[in-house]
């Protein structure tokens, strides 16, 4: 399979660290997280830092900036200490936050952390947005890139695009990815976004379990905010849905709204429709890997029930 990570070893991720950090470089070790990123651990003295190298320097921009806003609102994520560029690198260097990541737990402890972490989502969706403007991905000015979330969900399958997706629709022909099963599911997620409220929020965009750290049945931290965007928070029940349907977790934020009086209108719509938006962004992504495995899981998640 690709990797879409930079090249880079552990100990050529040293050489760079110690050029760039001003204190002590030990024990640097690989973190297997994300797609695009490539991230490490290392220690100074008895502090502990993560760094990621990607080739994006927006990304950069981006993750303080939302530092700058989370933290505030009761969001846990780890403090950016520094970031800049090495090379044709971009890197940004946080505290370590303690715990694990909550994919690491077993069944039973991930159940006794989501109350904590159904409390952390209200969170994000309590991060004010009123002064900016826009939907969907957030450039480097805190600004959504989309005039409206339909707009936005759109964008991200245009044939025309730059960067990671350019020449995309090579892939009908050049791999697995199936016209036919895309176009439909394709049909069916832009139908379904007539549901989307007009409000605003802060969507995480890769809320899953491995992108979150938790000590005991408490959550330590929310990291990996790349994709973070402006619309509708049901994307991110979704997103967790999507990788982790026996936890619940929408169901059970939803419950513990309702004892509340609070409602999320029209959740099942919803839900089915950034379910497609991720499902979508599943099937081209591992098709472009050559992960025909994953592919064939995502494939059948999404057409379930529909043949």
């Amino acid at each position: 399979m690709l990797s879409f990570k930079p090249e880079m070893t552990p100990e050529e991720a040293e050489v760079v660290l110690r050029k760039i950090w001003p204190g002590e470089v030990t024990a640097v070790e690989p973190i297997d997280e994300g797609e695009i990123s490539r991230v490490y651990r290392f220690r100074d003295g008895n502090r502990g830092y993560v760094v990621h190298f990607n080739r994006d320097g927006e990304r950069v921009e981006k993750e303080k900036r939302l530092f700058d806003a989370l933290g505030p609102a009761g969001v846990p994520i780890p403090k950016i200490v520094d970031a800049g560029r090495a090379g044709v690198l971009h890197y940004t260097i946080a505290e370590q936050a303690a715990g694990q990541s909550i994919a690491r737990y077993d069944e039973a402890d991930q159940l006794r952390v989501l109350p904590d972490l159904i409390g952390r989502f209200a969170a994000i969706g309590r991060v004010p947005v009123a002064g900016t403007r826009g939907f969907g991905t957030i450039g480097p000015n805190g600004e959504g890139l989309h005039a409206s979330w339909a707009d936005f969900l759109a964008a991200q399958f245009s044939e025309a695009q730059s960067g990671f997706w350019q020449g995309w629709h090579d892939l009908f022909r050049d791999s697995f990815l199936e016209r036919s099963v895309y176009d439909e599911l394709y049909a069916e997620m832009m139908s379904l976004a007539a549901y989307s409220p007009a409000e605003r929020s802060l969507v995480h965009g890769d809320f899953h379990l491995g992108n979150m750290l938790a000590e005991g049945p408490s959550v330590t931290a929310i990291i990996d905010w790349e994709m973070a965007m402006y619309g509708d928070f049901v994307f991110d029940l979704a997103t967790m849905h999507l990788w982790y349907p026996h936890l619940r977790f929408p169901e059970r934020v939803r419950e513990a709204w309702a004892s509340e009086g609070r409602d999320i209108p029209k959740f099942e719509e919803r839900m089915r429709c950034y379910r497609l938006f991720k499902g979508l962004d599943g099937l081209r992504f591992y098709a472009k890997q050559g992960h025909r495995e994953a592919y064939d899981f995502i494939k059948r998640e999404m057409t379930a029930g529909k043949r």
